[in-house]
C-alpha cells in the first residue's frame, strides 16, 4: 500500500489513457510492505467449502476447509466495449496431485516395509459478470457498479495407498482406496469498486460486493480394503469394504471485498 501511494504521489495530475471499447484488462492483487508481491486476483466459490475425512486419510479425521488442500485462487480478466460496460471473468483451475514413498525396516528382524501413497482432487471455479463504468470530473478515477454469477465445481478426492512387507520367509500387501465425494458453489454477487489510473492503461483499485452463495459438498463416499499374505509358498487373501455418505452446507447473504489493492494492467 506505501508503494502505491508513493507512486501516486509521484505521478502528475493530467488526464491518464483509461481502457475504451475494444480493451483488453488483466488483474492482480498486491501484497505485502517490505516485498511487494503479485497474486490472483481472488478466490473461487469454493473457497469457504467444508471437506470432511470419515476414512481418516486425508486430514487424520476431521473436517477442513478446501482452502486448505486445494488453495482456490483465480484470475480476473475484462473485456471493454461502448457506453462504459465491460464484462468480467474469473476463472481457477485448481488440482493437486501428491505422492509419498516410505521406506524403512520394522523393527522385527529381517522386516523391511515400502508404503506409497496418493492423493489427488481437482476443482473448477468460473465467475461471469458485467461493469458499468460511470464517467466523473477526477481525470484519473474509474468508479463502477456491476454484478457476478459464481460458480464452483469440485470432482472429489481419490486417495490410494500400499503397504508392502518382506521378512523372512514370507511376504504381505495391503492396500486401501477411498473415494470422497465432490461438490459444487454457486452466488450472485451485486459489486461496487473504483480504479485509479497513476499511469496509462494500469491503476490500481478496490472492490466490494453484497450478494447470496451457497457451497456444498458431500455424498457417498466408499472406502475398500485389501490384505494380502505369503508364508511359505502359501497365499491369503481377505478384503473389506466401507460405505457412507456426508454432507456439508453453508449458504446466506454475504458481504465480501478483495482484500488488499488491485493491480490491472489494459491493452
Amino acid at each position: 500500500m506505501i508503494v502505491a501511494i508513493a507512486t501516486v504521489m509521484s505521478t502528475g495530475l493530467f488526464a491518464q489513457n483509461m481502457p475504451k471499447a475494444g480493451y483488453n484488462g488483466f488483474g492482480f492483487t498486491i501484497t505485502g510492505l517490505s516485498n511487494v508481491g503479485f497474486g490472483n486476483y481472488g478466490n473461487t466459490i469454493l473457497g469457504n467449502a467444508v471437506i470432511s475425512d470419515p476414512a481418516g486419510v486425508v486430514a487424520a479425521g476431521y473436517d477442513t476447509p478446501l482452502n486448505a488442500l486445494i488453495p482456490q485462487q483465480a484470475f480476473m480478466y475484462k473485456r471493454y466495449y461502448d457506453n462504459g460496460m465491460a464484462s468480467r471473468l474469473q476463472l481457477g483451475i485448481n488440482s493437486m496431485s501428491s505422492k509419498t514413498s516410505v521406506s524403512d525396516s520394522t523393527g522385527v528382524p529381517d522386516e523391511y516395509a515400502v508404503t506409497d501413497e496418493s492423493l489427488k482432487g481437482f476443482t473448477i471455479g468460473l465467475g461471469l459478470g458485467m461493469e458499468k463504468h460511470m464517467s466523473t470530473e477526477a481525470a484519473k478515477v474509474d468508479p463502477y457498479v456491476g454484478a457476478d454469477l459464481l460458480f464452483g465445481f469440485l470432482t472429489g478426492f481419490n486417495y490410494e495407498g500400499t503397504t508392502d512387507v518382506t521378512g523372512d520367509g514370507y511376504s504381505s500387501n495391503s492396500s486401501l482406496t477411498v473415494s470422497y465425494p465432490g461438490g459444487m458453489g454457486l452466488a450472485l454477487n451485486a459489486i461496487c469498486g473504483f480504479n485509479y489510473f497513476f499511469s496509462d492503461n494500469i491503476s490500481i483499485g478496490a472492490e466490494a460486493g453484497l450478494g447470496f452463495g451457497m457451497v456444498k459438498t458431500g455424498g457417498e463416499w466408499t472406502s475398500d480394503f485389501s490384505y494380502t499374505s505369503n508364508v511359505g509358498g502359501t497365499s491369503t487373501t481377505t478384503t473389506s469394504a466401507d460405505r457412507g455418505e456426508y454432507s456439508n452446507s453453508m449458504s446466506g447473504v454475504q458481504v465480501n471485498s478483495r482484500g488488499a489493492v488491485n493491480l490491472i494492467v489494459y491493452w
